[in-house]
């Protein structure tokens, strides 16, 4: 990918593009791992916020990872494996130093030579009948076993894992079955005497070892597809993670896929694949794009061979790794490339394609436009990540942009509130929060950002018009993380909208950069890149959201809450602080937000909420199943917990159904688009059927009418 060296991106959750300049020309795979060690160290030294010291503890601290990143469930690695690796666990900062790779080579061979075994033995055991009459348990928690003693004990788990498999299997092919005779009950058009014989238990039984025999297999074929090359990622990661959690090591493949996803654009055919018992297979064509176009491919389709131009030589894709055909049907933008298509019927064509540039839509902001029970009309922003123009040309797109548009758009349909969605959004460019932040704000400080050295810049927004004047909320969850809580945080400091969601938010208060690891960083990914942390991030108030996140104004707890998911809970992550208050000025247009008259009319409406009364119960029943390691292997036990565990999930689901009573319509500029593009269509209809069962978003249409009732 071509680079613009003379513009710096900063990205919170991701990049900014940075060069570092090396000569040094490896050849072989094991110089290339040494080269890649060896500028990783480098590059972490010299630029990470908070540098480590490459001493024991670090060591140790690496090693430990390390283990538990490459066999995090002890299912491959025996005792005796541990107990030879354990002579490196004070030897992994003096590697790192000396550029060695000699123990990753050792675990991986190791690993695959496990994994050969275990295979081995797993077919071994589905030689034999599954008997479930025995009082036994599986240990869910990999905390709470050790590594196996030997291949014995090994054997030992897998059985009980396969055993818990399943039953898992039969418990499900029991709730199909009774969702499936639930429908046929409701359905009058059903002929019951056709009603299919029900299945003996032996019979179901048969069925889920065969099932489960057919996953393991698959498993067992992809996993040794990997080339040890893509393992290198998990040994390296191991080292940086420890700096802190969001420095990464991308390999070119991983790098590629970044760039794919900060941007929301590839070159390729225009479909999505997936891997079906080795065949890459058509999942969904991208309205538009070249495979739609060509009317000759669809759902379902198998691409078996690839050929690069016209004059290209055919390359069976069937049985490689799903990532590696794709990278084979993508390339440059005007390219050709021939596919050939095993059909439904087993008959086969071929089909030559121009490669394009295809938008990922679910990356971008959409909009929509909701009434209320009452008649108010607002509107919704959704936006999924702080997507950026990566090459700054023509054909990209920044989110700024696309708000400021469809802002516009609503405003034409005569608006009168507007909620910002960011749950679930992980972050992405520091830039691009900065610039929409002044389309709510105008010109005025946005963020503090604090380098290793203490140096504080204020980033400013430089907007002069504003997009949007009135009443404003913005929606968060427990995974709104980094560029989503600059937002939110900003827009509270301000006091310009109304934050509604959790307790807190992620809780990530860092900026990284990506530095190309090659020896220019422009055409060259031969090593791939570094996703550093090199900032951290305040608000004008001076508080970080580091760990503490951004405490909502309206507190709506939800499932995740419970969970630990959170910064907070992550082992290396940094601590939290504070640096100094930026001068700011108060919003002074209207309305006026009054937090706390609006707190005290939610406070009522929630008040004693049998929604709220569930999920808090749900929510804690939740943390309660985690700490349950130990699940029976008796046929009788095993389905008496999981029923229980069924119906009171039953029980939480239907306290939680929710009407929101709202109308939910597409802006007039999307109508247009569903004449032509009926999956864009489907989607946004999916999207609109899960606001009506929103209890969060008509919290926040409540609070809306409350600002607008008091202006």
């Amino acid at each position: 990918m071509m680079l613009n060296i003379r513009k710096t991106w900063i990205f919170l959750s991701l990049c900014s593009m940075t060069l570092l300049v090396f000569c040094f020309n490896a050849s072989s795979q094991y110089d290339r791992e040494q080269e890649i060690f060896k500028r990783v160290r480098e590059t972490l030294l010299y630029t990470s916020y908070a540098p480590k010291t490459l001493n024991e503890t670090y060591s140790r601290d690496v090693y430990k990872k390390y283990i538990e990143d490459l066999d995090p469930f002890k299912r491959y690695f025996l005792k005796s494996d541990i107990e030879e690796f354990e002579k490196y666990r004070d030897k992994m900062s003096e590697m790192f130093i000396n550029n060695d790779v000699s123990f990753y080579h050792l675990t991986i061979d190791r690993l695959y030579k496990r994994i050969n075994e275990t295979e081995t033995y797993v077919n071994d055991i589905f030689s034999t009948p599954f008997t479930f009459t025995e009082d036994e348990y599986f240990i869910s928690d990999e905390k709470k076993r050790e590594f196996p003693s030997d291949q014995a004990h090994a054997k030992e788990y897998w059985k009980t894992y396969l055993k818990y498999s399943v039953l898992q299997e039969m418990f499900n092919s029991r709730k199909t079955k009774d969702s499936l005779s639930q429908d046929v009950e409701g359905d009058n058009s059903v002929n019951k005497n056709k009603e299919e014989k029900p299945k003996t238990k032996e019979e179901i039984q048969a069925d889920a070892v065969k099932k489960v025999k057919e996953n393991l297999t698959e498993y067992f074929r992809q996993i040794k597809l990997r080339k040890k090359a893509d393992l290198f990622s998990i040994f390296v990661n191991a080292y940086t993670e420890v700096f802190d959690i969001h420095s990464t090591y991308f390999s070119p493949k991983e790098k590629d896929n970044f760039n794919s996803t900060m941007s929301g654009k590839i070159i390729g055919i225009g479909a999505t694949l997936q891997d079906i018992k080795g065949y890459p297979t058509i999942k969904e064509l991208v309205i538009g794009g070249p495979a739609w176009k060509s009317k000759q491919i669809v759902a379902g389709d198998k691409i078996v061979k690839v050929q690069q131009g016209k004059k290209g030589t055919p390359v069976s894709i069937v049985g490689i790794l799903l990532d590696d055909a794709i990278r084979l049907i993508r390339g440059e933008e005007g390219s050709t490339v021939v596919l050939t298509i095993e059909k439904k019927d087993g008959s086969t064509k071929t089909v030559t394609l121009i490669r394009e540039e295809i938008e990922m839509q679910e990356t971008f902001v959409r909009s929509a436009i909701i009434t209320d029970d009452k008649g108010n009309k607002y509107g919704i922003l959704y936006l999924p990540e702080f997507y950026v123009n990566l090459e700054n040309n023509s054909k990209g797109r920044d989110c700024s942009d696309d708000i400021k548009r469809e802002i516009n758009e609503l405003k034409k349909q005569g608006i009168t509130g507007l909620i910002m969605d960011v749950r679930n959004n992980g972050g992405g460019s520091l830039s691009e929060v900065v610039d929409i932040t002044g389309l709510f704000v105008g010109k005025g400080p946005v963020v503090q950002i604090k380098d290793s050295d203490g140096k504080i810049k204020v980033l400013e927004s430089k907007e002069k018009e504003i997009a949007w004047e009135g009443a404003l909320i913005v929606m968060t969850n427990e995974l709104s993380a980094s560029a989503s809580e600059i937002l939110a945080g900003v827009m509270q400091d301000y006091q310009r909208a109304v934050i509604v969601g959790p307790a807190q938010t992620y809780g990530k208060g860092t900026v990284q950069t990506i530095f190309p690891l090659d020896r220019f960083g422009m055409t060259d990914n031969k090593y791939g890149a570094l996703k550093v942390t090199i900032q951290k991030f305040y608000r004008v108030t001076g508080n970080s959201t580091q760990l503490k996140g951004v405490v909502s104004d309206i507190i709506i707890p939800g499932l995740m809450s419970y969970s630990d998911i959170f910064e907070k809970s992550q082992e290396y992550a940094l601590s939290w602080d504070q640096i100094a208050i930026t001068p700011y000025t108060i919003w002074q247009g209207t309305p006026k937000i009054d937090y706390k008259y609006l707190k005290s009319k939610s406070e009522e409406r929630l008040k004693g909420s049998p929604y709220i009364s569930s999920i808090e119960a749900a929510g804690k029943w939740s943390k309660e199943l985690e700490k349950i390691n130990k699940i029976p292997l008796k046929y009788d036990k095993f389905m008496e917990e999981m029923d229980k565990r069924r119906t009171q999930g039953k029980i939480y689901e239907k306290e939680t159904a929710f009407d929101a009573k709202i109308k939910v319509e597409a802006p007039a500029h999307e109508l247009i688009k569903f004449k032509t593009d009926t999956a864009l269509k489907a989607k946004r209809e999916d999207w609109y059927k899960g606001m009506k069962k929103d209890f969060n978003l008509k919290e926040s249409i409540h609070v809306l009418n409350d600002i607008l009732a008091k202006k």
